[in-house]
């Protein structure tokens, strides 16, 4: 009983999330990041969560202040040159794991890898989203 009520609870707060995602997949670039953060304090304020509320009018603040579709590529890129460390990471621990004879590590660090690689795919459509 309380397993199905949570779980409804986490599909309703998704189907939310989701809902105020799409009012800003019109816009681009600092405008959708702002619009992002607009949403996310509006959700902290209806429940009622002030070191959320706080720690979103800052990052609000400084979105406003310093943000430029540069510095949102250069951050992304960012992101993308670490997920290919962690790829080369995890493909070390994926040869390791084949000379042992490791089946069950060989797993884990394929998933891990084809993680990493979903991870970079979403990130350059961001990237590409700037443009």
């Amino acid at each position: 009983m309380k397993t199905s009520f949570k779980l409804a609870l986490c599909v309703l707060l998704g189907i939310s999330t989701n809902a105020l995602a799409s009012d800003c997949s019109a816009l681009k670039a600092c405008d959708k990041k702002i619009c992002e953060i607009n949403n996310q304090l509006s959700m902290a304020k209806s429940d009622n969560n002030q070191y959320r509320i706080d720690g979103l009018n800052k990052a609000l603040k400084y979105t406003t202040e310093y943000c430029t579709t540069d510095g949102l590529r250069d951050d992304i890129q960012d992101k993308i040159d670490d997920a290919m460390e962690d790829i080369e990471d995890h493909q070390s621990d994926l040869s390791e794991a084949l000379s042992n004879n490791r089946m069950d590590k060989v797993e884990k660090y394929k998933r891990k890898i084809e993680k990493e690689n979903d991870k970079i795919s979403m990130l350059k459509l961001e990237l590409a989203d700037l443009e």
